[in-house]
């Protein structure tokens, strides 16, 4: 398993996200009591992140273990000051190896790669009274696509799902910089085969962490 490497990208993501939140040494003045943000405002950029697959937990750890780096983008439409609509798209590999059921798992030698892009839609509210920090909660539909590819075989498909997230950005005159954490569920998207027959799982959803970093326009 490639431990090491995605240690270090999970340890990048978590000191990014608190290297945003930090303070900056330059702040804007705040703003007039009761004073809000213009709506419509929108916000364009990337995200870093890590997911792990903790709704099918004991079938992922079998064949995979690690985390899985995840690299996207996100738009942002602040519809009213407390609202605003979010589109993200990530895409993630991870390496693992193929098994046979069994307690423990018998590995075969042959490399197996998931592949996985998941799309997400959110509503978020913010929670926080305004300011240059904002705190988001959200939820909405979710849409992925996965393939498993373990050489002489291969499984895939498209599936539909939802999530719920919380974030929380450094808003700055051009630029908002943070992290979030999102909890995705797509049930039903295995079905009876393999590993995940034998663990009884079959949600390819799970929870990840993100640093984002986005323009406003």
């Amino acid at each position: 398993m490639k431990t090491h490497a995605l240690d270090r990208t999970f340890a990048a993501a978590v000191l990014l996200t608190l290297a945003a939140a930090a303070p900056g040494a330059a702040q804007r003045p705040p703003e007039p009591a009761g004073e809000e943000r213009p709506p419509r405002e929108l916000r364009a950029g990337l995200r870093l992140g890590v997911f792990e697959m903790v709704n099918s937990p004991d079938s992922y750890d079998a064949v995979f273990g690690d985390p899985m780096p995840l690299l996207g983008g996100q738009l942002e439409w602040q519809l009213r000051p407390r609202w605003l609509l979010a589109l993200t798209l990530d895409f993630g590999e991870v390496d693992g190896e193929r098994v046979l059921p069994g307690d423990p798992p018998i590995g075969t030698g042959i490399d197996e790669t998931l592949t996985y892009i998941p799309l997400h839609l959110s509503a978020a509210w913010r929670a926080d009274r305004g300011g240059d920090w904002a705190l988001h909660l959200g939820a909405g539909p979710s849409f992925l696509s996965w393939e498993d590819d373990g050489g002489v075989s291969s499984a895939d498909g498209t599936e539909v799902g939802g999530h719920a997230l919380v974030s929380l950005q450094r808003l700055r005159p051009r630029w908002a910089f943070g992290g979030e954490l999102r909890w995705s569920t797509f049930p039903d998207a295995v079905g009876e085969a393999g590993i995940t027959e034998f663990y009884g799982e079959d949600d390819l959803g799970g929870v990840s962490v993100h640093f984002v970093a986005l323009r406003r326009f």
